[in-house]
């Protein structure tokens, strides 16, 4: 199987060179790498074209698109896949390192579990949680971490493994290393009402496939990977507090089944994120609470549209 990789990156350069340098040392090599770019300046461009014949000499074509559209992450994952040709689409973040067995590890995947549509690997420097918060976290719904399994909450928050000893069978797929055969595109595409930074988008993604097709989604310990989770190109932060808030609600109402339970698992979820942040964040607590408590006012006033999935009320003010 051949395998086509897009990142799409934003003002990412010195972290996109370093994601190439570990693509260009893998043992099994991709066919293609596609760079998405969103970026405010030509760096990006210039970078592939220094590296561009780098790549052909090892027999892989390094591409660069300008998303010419709008500024949205997944508006640049569509965008990667039409124009790439692989039989498996690798999406990366341009801001991770991929240990030099990876691709052939994500493959062995798809060769061994036929019923396979999706394949990620696993993330080795997570942020770790004491055993106290992680449990805390879990009363609450909030994402906390459990041994071999990966997990989509009614909440909309996702589970991740501390511990995996095998491959696993997964409900949701990481957006920071996600693969899957090109055909599932025939059926699906990342939902471009999500704006921008796009949160959860990988969620929404993958939680669709897995509901449609269980026990098509797989983890595997061997494809390990280092995610950096750069500081360039966030979102500031009221902004990016609005938008979490937003974007969690409309995908509450778009994937989760709508029962009582689910409903009020998914109100304790926010209650208890604002009582968990204000008591552990020590700075600038006034401007947290400030922020959050209008983000979840304008959820309230605006209900009705969230639901509907009419997002234009919030989305405009992204596009400035």
């Amino acid at each position: 199987m051949q395998v086509s990789i897009i990142i799409p990156t934003y003002n990412r350069v010195k972290d996109l060179d370093a994601c190439l340098d570990s693509i260009i040392n893998q043992i099994l090599l991709p066919k293609e790498i596609m760079i998405v770019d969103d970026s405010d300046n030509d760096e990006i461009e210039n970078l592939i074209e220094q590296r561009e014949k780098e790549f052909k000499e090892k027999n892989m074509f390094l591409r660069y698109i300008r998303n010419e559209k709008e500024k949205s992450l997944t508006i640049s994952r569509n965008t990667g896949v039409e124009n790439t040709t692989g039989d498996i689409i690798l999406f990366l973040d341009s801001d991770v390192i991929l240990d030099e067995d990876y691709i052939n590890e994500i493959l062995k995947v798809y060769e061994e579990q036929k019923n396979a549509l999706g394949v990620q690997g696993y993330i080795t420097n997570s942020y770790t949680l004491s055993r106290i918060i992680n449990n805390i976290r879990k009363l609450l719904f909030l994402d906390y971490f459990e041994k071999n399994k990966c997990r989509i909450l009614p909440s909309t928050e996702p589970t991740y493994p501390n511990t995996i000893d095998n491959i696993i069978s997964c409900e949701w797929i990481s957006g920071s290393n996600q693969s899957y055969k090109k055909e599932i595109f025939e059926e699906f595409k990342f939902d471009e009402i999500l704006k921008k930074y796009s949160f959860k988008e990988d969620m929404d993604f993958s939680y669709r496939i897995f509901k449609k097709y269980p026990d098509s989604l797989y983890m595997t310990p061997y494809a390990k990977l280092i995610h950096n989770v750069s500081q360039m190109g966030r979102v500031p932060k009221r902004e990016l507090i609005y938008l979490k808030e937003i974007y969690r609600l409309y995908l509450f109402y778009k994937n989760i089944n709508q029962t009582f339970k689910n409903n009020l698992i998914f109100l304790w979820s926010r209650v208890g994120y604002l009582i968990f942040n204000l008591s552990m964040r020590q700075q600038k607590r006034s401007l947290q609470l400030k922020y959050q408590i209008g983000a979840y006012r304008m959820c309230i006033k605006h209900l009705r549209e969230i639901k509907e999935g009419s997002l234009d009320f919030f989305n405009r003010s992204l596009r400035g």
